[in-house]
């Protein structure tokens, strides 16, 4: 069932599907992406009993228009959204920009089964300046480096490995529109804040082996320094939206994290 949420300046849609199982799993999509792009877990999440919360994130989908983008206020939505719901038990699975809203719910609310991030770099670890200074300048970069249309293709073609994919996330790209594709990277782009933090519950780092995206895999080690009971899994043949790539492995994936989680 859709449902919608009224939200600092924003109707945020989200589905939710019953299910028989305890666990609920909430889903948060990539960057210029929406929920559609989770329809292959969606579909073997039900299939084996668990409910599901797949969100639009602010500036994305249906979820728009957005009068603005953060993190903090788009890991918010997530919290209203559980306050509606009570789910109950419920683990959070986010890919890329959505992965980073998973780590900031964690920071700032926390109370998930698990966490399975796809895609991304710790959020709050301490990086080299030049690094946060390409991030923080990636936004103009795009902006005047690229023609919008160009852009689009760009990001489609650089975040996955197989046809079938990209035909897929090529028709989400197409759907964005340049403001909120803007607003929400340049919201995107100042994530980043160093804290001492340990995550309250399991936590999975999955990384497609042909993932190009920024520096994700310069830093896949970084995430067992930083957190000792981190565990960290590549898919074959695989790029950043790694889900779509390769959706078989990602759901074995995903099954298996659930039921640690809860065993």
């Amino acid at each position: 069932m859709e449902k919608f949420i009224n939200r600092e300046g924003c109707q945020v849609a989200y589905e939710y599907l019953p299910g028989k199982q305890a666990i609920t799993v909430i889903l948060t999509h990539g960057y210029g992406l929406h929920r559609a792009m989770w329809e292959p877990q969606v579909a073997c999440l039900q299939e084996n009993g668990y409910p599901v919360i797949n969100i639009d994130i602010r500036g994305h989908g249906k979820s728009r228009p957005a009068n603005e983008f953060s993190v903090k206020l788009a890991t918010e939505d997530i919290q209203a959204i559980i306050d509606t719901e009570k789910p109950g038990q419920y683990l959070l699975c986010g890919l890329s920009m959505g992965a980073f809203v998973a780590q900031e719910y964690a920071f700032l609310a926390g109370g998930a089964v698990g966490y399975m991030l796809t895609g991304v770099t710790p959020l709050f670890m301490p990086y080299p300046k030049w690094e946060k200074t390409l991030l923080a300048y990636s936004g103009a970069i795009m902006k005047y480096l690229y023609t919008w249309q160009g852009l689009k293709k760009a990001m489609a073609k650089g975040s996955v490995h197989t046809k079938p994919a990209l035909l897929n996330i090529a028709q989400m790209f197409e759907e964005m529109d340049k403001r909120e594709f803007l607003m929400s990277w340049q919201g995107f782009s100042a994530c980043l804040h160093e804290e001492r933090f340990r995550f309250d519950a399991p936590l999975l780092v999955v990384a497609g082996e042909q993932d190009t995206r920024g520096t994700i895999q310069k830093h896949l080690a970084d995430w067992t320094k930083h957190y000792t009971d981190c565990t960290v899994k590549t898919i074959a043949n695989a790029g950043h939206v790694a889900n779509l790539d390769q959706p078989e492995q990602f759901n074995r994936l995903l099954l298996s994290f659930i039921n640690d989680c809860t065993s």
